[in-house]
Order: C-alpha cells, then structure tokens, then sequence
C-alpha cells in the first residue's frame, strides 16, 4: 500500500534525545531556544514563538486578538477541528464563511458580507498547502480594523507573493504534528509581526511569566495576565532541530509531486484544484474532486494499492458546532461532497508517482 501519510524521522533522532536527557534538562531550554531562533531564521520573521502544538499556538494567537465570550469570529469549516474547538473554549460566536469551491479556501467576498460591529477577526486555513487569498483578508481586515489569524499547519514551506508563509498577516500558525512536514512529535509554532507581541505570548506560554527575568527569582516577579502551560520542551524541540536540515528538500519533494500530479492527472471524472499565480503550495496534501463517487474512487485506489482518505471533515457536520450552522454554504457543499486526497509526499518514488497518476487516470 502506498502510505498517504508517513512520519518523517531522521535515523540519527534516538543518539540527538539521549543527548538531551544526559544533561537532565528536558523542560524548556537551550533546544528550545535553539529550535526557535532556526526555524525563525528559516521563516524570516523575527517574532516566533515555539508551543507544544498548533492547538495551543491558535489559542494565544485568538487571545491576542483579543476575543472574548461573545464576540464574533468568522473563520472557515473546511479544516480540522483544532482550527475552531479553541474559539468554543473562549467563548466567542463562530460565523462560518464559505470557501471557494475550486480551492477550498475561505472566500474574501463571503468574510466581507458576515462582518459585522462584532466581528473581532478572520480565520483561514491553507488548505493542503494552498494558500489562500491572504491579501484580500487583510484588505477586509483593514478596511473593518479586525485581525487576521492563518492557520498554517499544511503550509510549513509555502509561499505567498514570493514570501514565505509566516509574514503576511497578525497572526500565523504552523503544526509539527506527527504527520505534517516535518515533526517534533508533537508542536507548533506562532508568528507576529511585533516584538511587543511576541513578548506576550512567550509570557502567556509558561503561566504569563518571563522565563529570561534578570531580577532575581523568577517566580518572584508579578503575573500580570494569566498564563498557560504551552512551551515546547527541549526533547521535542532537539527532534525540530534536526528535522529543519531536511525540511528544504521535504518540501521540495512534495511541490515536485504536486506540480506533477497538476501536469499529468486527466481524468474528465475528476477535477484538479486551480492554482493561484500569487502562490506557491507547500503540497501537504493533494487534494482532488472526484466528480460522481469520491467513495467508489476511494474503494478503487485501495483495490490497487493506494491510500487516499478525504483527511478533515467539514466542521459543520459536528454536533459541537451546530448552534453556529446558520445558512447553506453552496461552495463548502460543493467541495466537501467531491474532495479526496491522493498521496504527494516525501516518500514517493518517481515509480510510485507514476503508477499513481496511471491509476487515476485509468478510472
């Protein structure tokens, strides 16, 4: 069977964890900042912030937002449900805003019709690696002076306007989970545009206290926001370490796989999503619209060797989301009824590529 996901790990991962448990330190610490400042240098933003997962990077970047019980949130279905569950935790009101069926982006026009005098920030997920309209968000964002939050975890490598991913708007969030490009067996990172952010969520990820405090014991200093316990700790950040040395060539191999898959898959049953010029995906995952019976196209991939699944589910479809369900969104249905996705990653042999491609194209 050909894996539609693999965890990536580098052989010499075991000899890098003993290390760090010879030194005693396995909290926050010399790894830590060291993981930090690299995959910093690697995004080219000053301002990230390293947490134990991409759950916990979402949930300061809301709280930097500012959200409370209350107010509005418009943000996207189509993702996992870490994107929203948070927003459920602070008690703020979900808009569900369509996504473009072609993408399955948030769609810039639906955001603009829901914002409202409550609207407190924008959420969107880059979906499989894609990204999605960011300069329209933030054109919205401004115009209505509302935040702007990017769910990145598919889009660790991808590029917007020639930019990386992690630069663009007030907040973005990346994922070292298990499956995503890289891993730190689990984590996530978040990324600002302002050191005096920065300052606060490192403060908020360890109880609201300033772990580099000069001026005596650090517990001694005063809390002045309540904190929580979301820093990523040496043994996991030693694993990020190593995994950024081969992050270029991941995310290149997964791009090259995408990119052939764009030229070589033509199938009139099934539609490829569109690509935007201003972009470049990072190719977490292949999505594709199986255009009469996304499950027999499921069952048929699976009968000759290939592992395809349709990855997240619409949000929607929860019972814990259901008091947000307010409208039909045309595009989410279109999208979420065809999607399924097809394996692109790292682990793919120009063999493996092939025979995919000729599968699909035969069905």
């Amino acid at each position: 069977m050909i894996s539609l996901f693999k965890v990536h790990m580098p052989k010499n991962v075991g000899a890098t964890i003993g290390e760090v448990f010879e030194t005693g330190y396995v909290g926050e610490g010399v790894y830590s900042s060291l993981f930090e400042r690299k995959l910093s240098d690697y995004i080219g933003n000053n301002f990230v912030s390293i947490v134990n997962s991409c759950t916990s990077a979402l949930t300061l970047a809301y709280l930097m937002c500012g959200i409370k019980a209350g107010d509005e949130v418009i943000t996207t279905p189509m993702t996992c449900t870490a994107t929203n569950q948070p927003l459920l935790s602070l008690g703020a009101k979900i808009i569900f805003a369509d996504v473009d069926p072609n993408t399955g982006n948030i769609d810039p026009d639906d955001v603009k019709r829901k914002i409202t005098s409550k609207t407190k920030a924008v959420v969107g997920v880059h979906w499989g690696g894609q990204p999605f309209d960011i300069q329209s968000i933030n054109e919205i964002s401004k115009e209505f002076d509302i935040s702007v939050v990017e769910d990145a975890a598919h889009a660790l490598g991808a590029e917007y306007n020639d930019i990386l991913i992690g630069n663009h708007s007030d907040f973005i969030c990346f994922s070292f989970q298990a499956i995503k490009h890289i891993t730190t067996g689990d984590g996530g990172a978040i990324c600002t545009k302002s050191e005096s952010y920065k300052e606060k969520i490192d403060k908020m990820r360890w109880f609201g206290i300033n772990r580099n405090y000069k001026e005596g014991n650090r517990w001694e200093q005063d809390i002045e926001q309540h904190g929580y316990k979301f820093h990523m700790n040496n043994i996991n950040a030693s694993i990020g370490l190593l995994q950024l040395n081969y992050l270029p060539e991941i995310i290149r191999k997964h791009r090259n796989n995408g990119l052939y898959y764009d030229s070589n898959i033509n199938n009139r049953k099934i539609k490829l999503l569109k690509r935007s010029e201003k972009s470049k995906s990072s190719f977490w995952i292949y999505s594709l619209l199986i255009n009469d019976n996304p499950f027999q196209f499921k069952k048929y991939m699976y009968e000759h060797g290939i592992e395809v699944d349709k990855v997240h589910i619409r949000n929607d479809y929860y019972s814990i989301f259901k008091p947000f369900v307010k409208e039909d969104l045309i595009g989410l249905n279109e999208f979420s009824s065809k999607l399924m996705n097809i394996p692109v990653g790292w682990w793919l042999s120009d063999l493996d590529r092939d025979y995919i491609v000729d599968t699909i194209n035969n069905y």
